[in-house]
């Protein structure tokens, strides 16, 4: 079996990135097995207020960068969307019986589409940034098909499709 050795810096970030990913599961699973189904925490009313004064800092970072049209925007509003979902998710997986309602009703009004809001600003964002550094048009290659760097040649779908003389 052949032994797979990393030799660029993206060999060795996928590396990195796959280690973190299977150890994160391992830790999963071991927390899964070890934690007590209740817990009284000392600190909650100070985790939940980070997290607020986290997701505030975003939508102020996101709108300086949106004011001053940096593309730092891209990060913030990430950032921020992420935060939401992650609020939303323990506010309604950590809510007591009684308030499950109200928790439901907060995650589905309001912190899941501020973090679809959020995610589709970051990508008109990202499309703007593209098509004006990279000279490329999005309308004819998908996002997800846009290489990393400029040495990679992009082709529309469907020009390998297309006999020569068709242009």
């Amino acid at each position: 079996m052949a032994r797979f050795v990393p030799q660029t810096r993206r060999d060795r970030i996928m590396v990195a990135l796959l280690t973190g990913a299977f150890a994160e599961l391992l830790w999963c699973i071991y927390l899964g097995v070890v934690l007590p189904p209740h817990y009284v925490a000392e600190h909650w009313a100070l985790a939940w207020i980070g997290l607020d004064v986290a997701e505030i800092s975003m939508l102020f970072a996101a709108a300086w960068a949106a004011w001053r049209q940096r593309a730092l925007i891209i990060l913030f509003t990430i950032a921020g969307a992420t935060l939401f979902l992650l609020d939303a998710w323990f506010d309604v997986t950590t809510a007591h019986h009684g308030d499950i309602d109200q928790s439901i009703v907060l995650a589905v009004c309001l912190e899941v589409p501020s973090a679809l809001a959020l995610l589709w600003v970051a990508y008109r964002a990202m499309v703007r940034f593209v098509e004006s550094h990279a000279g490329l048009d999005l309308r004819s290659t998908p996002l997800r098909m846009f290489p990393l760097t400029r040495a990679e040649v992009l082709e529309p779908r469907d020009a390998a499709a297309r006999p020569e003389g068709d242009a």
